[in-house]
């Protein structure tokens, strides 16, 4: 009982710390939101100035002009070769006036493309609009067929493809936030680590020896309180951007328990090297620089499985890293052996960061 009451304290200390509250909570859901601008500024493609000649007269064509959020729009194809011509525009594309009749039929419609010069300028925008244009005729297909009613229903259907790089991955726009929030986890776990320096230093350690509480039990109580702290901050940091930013995150419990794993791998970090260094300020920086070795080890890898270019080893060095074993976890949505390896890596850096409590305490 005395056990919990420690655990308890603990935690509700470290939750009514302001700076946990902002480095677990608020910063991962900042940058989650960041990236998510930066991605939807790029993801316009109309950044470029492009133009469209809407020659058809159906609804259809509309629908894909206002899809695609041009606002330069011509009616009159020899007035818009005209402005493409004195460079008010780098490209027009131009829809033909049969352009409703060929999606009506199932027929995928041509879009003529009138460029000054070749290039990659518009490369982003032409994506969008094979996308938008293929979307257009899936829903013409399936109403065709009786398989939905209206276009509503396309998010709704019994049918659900996703395309990934690799059967049963995740795909990237629920796993990169996940993989900058394992990161940040890693990286702030020196933050609460270095409490138990604090805790020294203000010799509240030295007057827990006072109580019958014993050496081990005074140290575990902290160690939880800290695992669950972090476990409970990251966890309340993932629902908010669910909500918020509508990231498609996919079996949440693999998730949480990895959260779990993720926050005993960074805590024992963090009390390995306060046992190896004892300097607050060389603690932040150290474990900070073994963080970023870590995952940038890991991100190397992450492209190695692609590319030819990232040495064999670097793979081979990120699988003694946790990310590795973490993010794969998550990706696959696999258990085994993950999981047991990141339990592995927690009690190799327990071991590392072992101390005697009794001298721990007393020594300044």
């Amino acid at each position: 009982m005395k056990f919990m009451r420690i655990v308890f304290f603990s935690a509700k200390k470290y939750l009514k710390d302001y700076r946990n509250i902002v480095m677990m909570f608020i910063v991962p859901i900042i940058c989650i939101g960041m990236v998510n601008l930066l991605n939807a500024n790029s993801s316009k493609g109309l950044d470029v100035k492009v133009a469209i000649v809407n020659i058809d007269k159906g609804t259809v064509s509309k629908q894909l002009i206002k899809d695609l959020g041009v606002t330069d729009i011509y009616t009159n194809k020899e007035e818009a070769l005209k402005e493409l011509k004195s460079f008010g525009i780098i490209a027009l594309y131009e829809i033909q006036d049969n352009f409703t009749e060929e999606i009506s039929n199932n027929i995928k419609p041509k879009i003529n493309v009138y460029k000054l010069e070749a290039g990659n300028t518009t490369q982003v925008f032409e994506g969008q609009l094979e996308q938008k244009l293929n979307e257009l005729l899936k829903v013409q297909i399936l109403k065709a067929n009786n398989i939905i009613k209206d276009k509503k229903e396309i998010g709704n259907n019994f049918l659900n493809i996703s395309y990934n790089l690799k059967p049963g991955l995740m795909d990237v726009e629920g796993f990169m936030p996940i993989v900058l929030i394992m990161f940040l986890l890693v990286s702030f776990s020196a933050n609460i680590s270095m409490d138990l320096l604090n805790l020294r230093k203000e010799k509240i350690l030295e007057r827990l020896l006072t109580t019958n509480n014993k050496g081990y039990q005074i140290m575990g109580s902290i160690y939880i309180s800290m695992v669950l702290v972090q476990i409970f901050m990251y966890t309340a940091s993932f629902l908010a951007m669910k909500v918020i930013f509508k990231l498609p995150f996919q079996n949440f419990g693999i998730l949480i328990l990895n959260i779990a794993l993720m926050s005993l791998v960074s805590i024992s970090l963090g009390v390995m090297i306060i046992r190896i260094v004892k300097e607050p300020g060389v603690v932040t920086i150290v474990i900070t620089m073994i963080s970023m070795g870590m995952f940038f080890l890991y991100m190397a890898a992450l492209i190695g499985e692609s590319s030819s270019q990232v040495p064999r080893i670097i793979i081979t060095i990120s699988k003694f890293t946790p990310f590795y074993w973490a993010l794969g976890s998550i990706e696959k949505s696999v258990l085994f052996p993950n999981v047991f390896v990141l339990i592995l890596i927690a009690l190799t850096f327990f071991s590392a960061g072992s101390i005697k409590y009794s001298s721990f305490a007393k020594k300044m």
